[in-house]
C-alpha cells in the first residue's frame, strides 16, 4: 500500500477518511516521465489532491512515491465536489509530470496502475476504480460492515426506503445443513431488521444453482437425472427454510431458466476483450487484462494457485465463464468451439443478479466461504460486463458454523454435517433462531450442546416472563409496589439501546442483552425483590402490559414466536382454542379452590367470597381428595396435547409447551414464584406440577 500517510490542511483528518473527497491521478506510461529515470526503481509516482468537505476548499497538489506497482484509489463525493475539484499544479512539480485523468459518465475514476489498452476493446474503454464509491441517496440510520473496505460504513440506498439484494443460494445436490440454516437464517434476521424497525423495502433476489459440477456428479453416483436431483433437493431446501422461518426470496432464479442471457453475458465480456474463448469450446476469463482483481480478498492472491486440469487456459488464474461439454453431461447449445457447453459456476449469479438489477445493486451476501473465488470472480466479470467501477455497493458476509472439537466449517464436501431435519428432531426452529440472535452474524459460530442449551435457556426466559407478567397483568399474581414511570424509563432505555445495537452493523447479542436486562428487571420485580425503585401506585398493569407488547413485537420481528402468545399471527381456530382453554382453566381454578378450601374470589370486594369458603369446611380431606385428583387428572392429560396448566397459589394459567421442555419450564417458573407460595402450589395428592 501507501509508503505515506496524507492529513488534510484544513480539518487535519488522516486521509482517507469519510470526510475528505481524495482524487488520485496516475503518470500515463505512454507519457514522458522523467521521475522513473530519476532512480524511483520502476515505482509508480501519484498526484494527490484533497479537497476538505469542511471548508469547500481545494488543497494544493503534492506529489508521493508508492511502495508498490499497484496504487489504490480513494474516492468520496459528496454533493458532487468530487466532480467540481480544480486541480492547481505547483511550477516545481509541473516539469516533471504529464498527467491523466479518467472520465467516465461524469464521474471520475483511478486507472489501477496503467490500463492496458489493446485494438480489440478500442470500442468501450473499461475504465475503473479500486476506490470503494460511496453511494449518493437516502441515509438509512444504518451502519454496516462492507466486506470490500473492511470497515463499517453507513448504509446508503440510492432509492429511498428501498434496498436492492442480491444472496447466493444453495447447490442443491445434497440435504440442506444447519451451516446453510445458519447463514440464510442471520440473513433473514438481517432482512426482518430492516423492514420491521427501519421502514425500507427489501427486495431479495436468490439464485439457485441447479448445474454444477457436485450437481452432476451426484446425479452420477445415484444413477439419476440431475435435473429430477436438483429439483428434489430445492425442494427439501425451502421445506427446511420454512420450517425454520426464514421468509421466501421476493424473486427466486435458476440457473437452468437462465442459459441464454447467460451465454449473452459471456460474449458481451468476450467481445470487449476481458475473456477468450478455446478451441475445446470452453471461454475464460483473463485476469491479465483485468488489473483491479482482489479488491474483497487481497491476501488470497498471495497463496498457491490451485491445481487445474483446464490445460487450454491461457493463465493459472484464469477462471472459466463456460465449460464444453463432456461425455455423459447435460449440455446447452453454445457458439463457441464444440458448440455444447454449460456455464461456469460464478457467471451463473453474475447474470441472474443483472437480469433483476442492471448494472448496480445495494448488497450481495453469502458465506464467507464465497468470498473466494465465488464473489471476487463475480465482481470481475460483472464489472468487465457493464463497464462500472461499481457493481455492488456493499458486500456482507456471514461467518462458519463449526461443530464442536473441529477447526474446519461444517460442509457437505467435508462429511462433518448436521441436517436441518436431524435439528428440528432435537431443538425448536425458535430455538435454532436464538441461536443465531445471540451471534453476530459475521461471527464463526460453534453448534454444539452447550451453545444451543444456552439459546434454549434463553428463550425459556422469554417465555416464563411473557407468561407470569400476562398473570400480573390479568390481576392473577402480585408484584413489588414499582413505580410505573420508572418502569416506563427503563422500557424506553431499553427501546434505544436494542435500536442502537441493531443500527450497528445488526448486532444482535448487544440488542438482545438489552431486552434480557429489562426482562431481568421486571422478573425481579414480579419476585418482590424489585431492582426498580419503590413508589407510585402499588400496581402498575399498564406499565407491564407496555414492556410485553415491546417485548412481543421485537420477537415476532425476529421471527421468534411463543404459541402461547395470543392475538398475534392466530388463525380463528388458534383465537377459539385459546378462549375454551381460558373457560376451561377457570372452571378447574374454581373446584381446585373448593377442594383446597379456598375463597372462590380473589378480589376484597367480592360479594360472595365468605360463604363458598364456609360450605367448604364441612366438606373433609377425604371428600376433597378427588376433586383435587380430577384437577391433577386434566392438567396431565392436557400435557400430551401441548397444552400445559401451571399453578400458582390459588390461581392457573396455562399455556402451550411441548413435552420435552416441561420439566425445565417448571423448574425457571418455581425460581420465579415465592418458596412459600410453590408449596400451595402443590396439590394434596403428593403430585408436583409439571
Amino acid at each position: 500500500m501507501f509508503a505515506a500517510r496524507w492529513k488534510c490542511q484544513k480539518c487535519q483528518l488522516n486521509t482517507p477518511s469519510r470526510d475528505c473527497a481524495i482524487l488520485w491521478q496516475v503518470i500515463n506510461r505512454t507519457l514522458s516521465v522523467k521521475s522513473h529515470a530519476s532512480g524511483l526503481g520502476g515505482r509508480l509516482t501519484a498526484i494527490h489532491t484533497q479537497a476538505c468537505l469542511r471548508t469547500s476548499s481545494v488543497n494544493a497538489v503534492r506529489f508521493v512515491s508508492t511502495e508498490s506497482r499497484d496504487v489504490s484509489a480513494v474516492r468520496h463525493a459528496k454533493g458532487g465536489l468530487a466532480r467540481r475539484l480544480a486541480v492547481s499544479i505547483p511550477p516545481s512539480t509541473s516539469s516533471l509530470f504529464r498527467l491523466k485523468y479518467a472520465l467516465l459518465k461524469n464521474r471520475l475514476f483511478f486507472c489501477r496502475g496503467i490500463h492496458h489498452q489493446s485494438k480489440h476493446s478500442a470500442k468501450k474503454r473499461h475504465v475503473t476504480s479500486e476506490a470503494w464509491i460511496v453511494p449518493e441517496g437516502h441515509d438509512t440510520g444504518i451502519r454496516v460492515y462492507n466486506t470490500q473496505t473492511r470497515e463499517k460504513s453507513r448504509l446508503v440506498l440510492p432509492h429511498a426506503d428501498l434496498v436492492r439484494w442480491y444472496v447466493c443460494g444453495p447447490t442443491v445436490y445434497d440435504h440442506a445443513h444447519i451451516g446453510h440454516a445458519s447463514c440464510y437464517v442471520k440473513f433473514d434476521i438481517i432482512r426482518r431488521v430492516m423492514q420491521e424497525f427501519f421502514n425500507i423495502d427489501v427486495v431479495m433476489v436468490m439464485g439457485i444453482t441447479d448445474i454444477d459440477d457436485k450437481i452432476i456428479n451426484r446425479s452420477l453416483e445415484l444413477n439419476v437425472d440431475s435435473r429430477h436431483l436438483s429439483r428434489k433437493f430445492e425442494a427439501e431446501f425451502w421445506d427446511d427454510m420454512a420450517k425454520v422461518k426464514v421468509l421466501p426470496p421476493t424473486v427466486l432464479t435458476r440457473v437452468t431458466e437462465h442459459i441464454p442471457q447467460i451465454i449473452r453475458f459471456i460474449e458481451k465480456i468476450v467481445e470487449a476483450d476481458y475473456a477468450y474463448p478455446t478451441a475445446s469450446g470452453s471461454v475464460y476469463f483473463d485476469l491479465t487484462k483485468y488489473g483491479r482483481y482482489g479488491r474483497l480478498s487481497p491476501q488470497q492472491l498471495d497463496g498457491e494457485i490451485r491445481e487445474t486440469h483446464d490445460t487450454d487456459k491461457r493463465h493459472a488464474r484464469d477462471f472459466a465463464l463456460w465449460k464444453a461439454a463432456k461425455p455423459g453431461e447435460p449440455w446447452w447449445a453454445s457458439p463457441w468451439g464444440s458448440r455444447r457447453g454449460r456455464p461456469g459456476w460464478h457467471i451463473e449469479c453474475s447474470t441472474m443478479a443483472s437480469e433483476i438489477f442492471g448494472e448496480k445493486m445495494d448488497i450481495h451476501s453469502g458465506g464467507v466461504d464465497l468470498l473466494f473465488p465465488h464473489h471476487e470472480n463475480e465482481l470481475a466479470q460483472s464489472e468487465a460486463y457493464h463497464g462500472c467501477a461499481q457493481w455492488v455497493n456493499y458486500w456482507l458476509h456471514s461467518g462458519h458454523l463449526y461443530t464442536k472439537g473441529s477447526a474446519e466449517k461444517m460442509s457437505k464436501s467435508l462429511k462433518n454435517t448436521t441436517s436441518v431435519q436431524q435439528l428440528l428432531l432435537l431443538y425448536s426452529p425458535s430455538q435454532f433462531r436464538t441461536f443465531c440472535l445471540l451471534s453476530h452474524y459475521r461471527k464463526n459460530v460453534e453448534y454444539s450442546e452447550e451453545s444451543m442449551d444456552r439459546a434454549v435457556s434463553a428463550r425459556r426466559k422469554l417465555k416464563s416472563f411473557l407468561s407470569i407478567a400476562d398473570a400480573y397483568i390479568q390481576g392473577r399474581v402480585d408484584g413489588a409496589t414499582i413505580s410505573e414511570a420508572d418502569l416506563m424509563k427503563l422500557l424506553m432505555d431499553t427501546r434505544g439501546r436494542f435500536i442502537a445495537a441493531v443500527a450497528d452493523d445488526f448486532d444482535t447479542p448487544r440488542a438482545m442483552e438489552a431486552i434480557f436486562e429489562l426482562v431481568a428487571a421486571c422478573n425481579q420485580a414480579l419476585k418482590h425483590k424489585s431492582r426498580l425503585p419503590v413508589g407510585g401506585s402499588a400496581r402498575c398493569p399498564g406499565a407491564m402490559a407496555a414492556v410485553v407488547a415491546f417485548i412481543d413485537r421485537v420477537l415476532v420481528a425476529l421471527g421468534i414466536q411463543f404459541s402461547h402468545r395470543m392475538g398475534v399471527d392466530e388463525s380463528r381456530s388458534g383465537l377459539q382454542l385459546g378462549r375454551t382453554m381460558d373457560s376451561l382453566t377457570r372452571f378447574r381454578s374454581r373446584v381446585r379452590r373448593v377442594a383446597l378450601g379456598a375463597p372462590l374470589h380473589t378480589a376484597p370486594d367480592a360479594s360472595e367470597t365468605e360463604l363458598p369458603h364456609k360450605e367448604v369446611q364441612t366438606l373433609t380431606r377425604s371428600q376433597r381428595a378427588p376433586l383435587l385428583a380430577a384437577c391433577d387428572e386434566i392438567r396431565d392429560d392436557l400435557i400430551y396435547y401441548g397444552i400445559q396448566i401451571k399453578d400458582r397459589g390459588n390461581e392457573s394459567f396455562w399455556e402451550y409447551s411441548s413435552d420435552s421442555t416441561l420439566q425445565q419450564d417448571q423448574s425457571n417458573w418455581e425460581s420465579i414464584v415465592p418458596e412459600s407460595e410453590a408449596k400451595d402450589a402443590t396439590s394434596d395428592t403428593g403430585k408436583e406440577d409439571s
